[in-house]
């Protein structure tokens, strides 16, 4: 299939007013292209472009990992966070338009409006979080910085004449994900901006051998300086255990530390004298349930202005605390100063991967639906984070979604609901997916996966299991996904 080159000029300049980056093309044997997708022939291949080629590159999509598109920056996002889950993992965004006990409409800016059979559908989520969502990544790894203790400014370029057991361990980013795989520990992966008062901070983390992660939260990634003799003023050093150093690296914050089988919650902060303080916040509950090696998604809720600070893995409410004891908006009693966020691994010889991560504001919702899901009944909770109310949902017609309840009938505007979860008995079994399927993935948020049939770089028909064939627009999108593989030659090798 030949494209037109007046097109894959334009994809290569700017939109907007604003340069576009290359795609970048990822194989299954850690080969990396960078280029544009210039479409998917019939037979499901790839084609490919680039400036110092003459015509169109064809590679096979059992090949292909992944192609993460214009550096993982849409040349639109998506206008609303609402959604619907179905029970093959894709969270498929639009306007939720119509329901019955046989289907789910669905109207997309990608795609138009979309069916999919109701017993298909888990999840719908009108206002999943409550607020904007401020950064999902990570598709760009100049967006974050490395630190350490000897330098919170940024670790500086590796020197080639270094051994390696001198060298500073580093994260290293591949596709939309950053890796730790190193025998030390101590490097931190940081933003140290974009984390608002009000926060949501979501990530999806895998591991292997012994979990042991922290994440600093509200960070404001500062030092004290103390005064000397002369008035002269030092930066406070201070050589310590790991726990220690947290402090160093976040500054004043909150860190929380995720171990395989419990979880703290520590207060990041210094003396008068420079030296650094962890102090631990109680909870009712630490515990975890996460084994020795597996994947999580992880949820951190936290508010500067109520103190409140809760953590969900995988949907299930784990721990709360609460800092300021009813003081609303004493912001001095909470310890997190900042508004950035970051990673550092504390064991040593351990594997660990961070993608899907997403900022939002968060509206105060302390449940999520998916925690009081259960086999017999229907959950609707309302976007003000109180009401919920269970029994049979019968309907959405015009906005308003019915449902028949213990004690009385109810109508809901679609527009004040933050979550609904269907009752697991009237699901379908959940099915393998395809090895030939692609997954694409769109910003800010969702994900449809199908059969590639063909496209070109800006559309791609694709089959569906459950909604059938669909014409994909890619503005939205930021990446295709051809595998998840396991090879021994992926990013999980020791070697890569």
């Amino acid at each position: 299939m030949r494209r037109n080159p007046l097109i894959v000029l334009l994809l290569a300049t700017c939109c907007n007013g604003v340069e576009l980056k290359d795609d970048l093309l990822s194989f299954v044997n850690g080969d990396q292209l960078h280029g544009h997708l210039a479409g998917i022939a019939a037979d499901s291949s790839l084609l490919w472009s680039r400036d110092d080629v003459s015509g169109e590159l064809k590679f096979k999509s059992s090949d292909i990992r992944r192609v993460v598109l214009r550096g993982g920056d849409p040349l639109k996002s998506l206008g609303k966070l609402s959604h619907i889950g179905t029970m093959n993992g894709d969270r498929i965004p639009g306007n939720i338009r119509e329901l019955d006990d046989k289907r789910v409409v669905i109207e997309t800016e990608f795609g138009g409006m979309l069916e999919f059979p109701r017993n298909q559908v888990g999840l719908l989520a009108p206002s999943p979080l409550g607020g904007r969502v401020l950064y999902h990544g990570s598709f760009d790894p100049n967006e974050w910085s490395m630190i350490d203790i000897e330098h919170p400014d940024g670790i500086p370029a590796p020197v080639e004449d270094v051994k390696k057991n001198d060298a500073i361990p580093q994260w290293k980013h591949s596709g939309s994900s950053w890796y730790w795989q190193n025998e030390k520990t101590g490097t931190a992966l940081a933003r140290k901006s974009g984390l608002p008062d009000r926060a949501i901070l979501q990530f999806e983390i895998a591991w292997k051998k012994r979990l042991s992660l922290a994440v600093g939260f509200h960070a404001n990634f500062k030092n004290p300086e103390v005064a000397e003799k002369g008035d002269k003023k030092r930066v406070a050093v201070v050589n310590g255990a790991k726990s220690v150093s947290l402090p160093k690296i976040f500054g004043e914050s909150y860190a929380l530390h995720l171990y395989s089988n419990y979880v703290m919650l520590y207060r990041a902060s210094f003396d008068d004298t420079g030296r650094p303080l962890l102090d631990r916040v109680q909870a009712t509950n630490s515990n975890l349930r996460l084994g020795d090696a597996g994947k999580a998604s992880v949820e951190i809720r936290c508010n500067r202005l109520s103190g409140e600070i809760i953590l969900f893995v995988d949907g299930e409410f784990v721990a709360q605390w609460s800092e300021l004891d009813g003081a609303l908006g004493d912001a001095d009693g909470y310890a997190g100063k900042g508004n950035g966020f970051g990673f550092v691994a504390q064991t040593e010889n351990s594997s660990v991967r961070i993608s899907d991560i997403v900022v939002a504001e968060w509206n105060g919702m302390p449940d999520s639906a998916r925690s009081m899901q259960v086999d017999d009944a229907d959950i609707v909770l309302l976007a003000n984070g109180t009401d919920r109310f269970s029994g049979k949902i019968t309907g959405l017609h015009d906005g308003l979604l019915k449902l028949e309840g213990r004690f009385g009938d109810f109508e809901f505007p679609i527009a004040e609901i933050a979550e609904v979860r269907f009752a697991k008995s009237g699901l379908a079994k959940v099915e393998e997916n395809s090895s030939d399927e692609v997954r694409i993935r769109f910003h800010p948020l969702g994900r449809i996966s199908g059969l590639p049939l063909e496209g070109d770089g800006r559309t791609l028909r694709m089959r569906n299991p459950s909604a059938g064939e669909i014409d994909v627009g890619l503005d939205s999108a930021v990446m295709l996904e051809f595998r998840e593989t396991g090879s021994f030659l992926d990013d999980w090798n020791d070697e890569f």
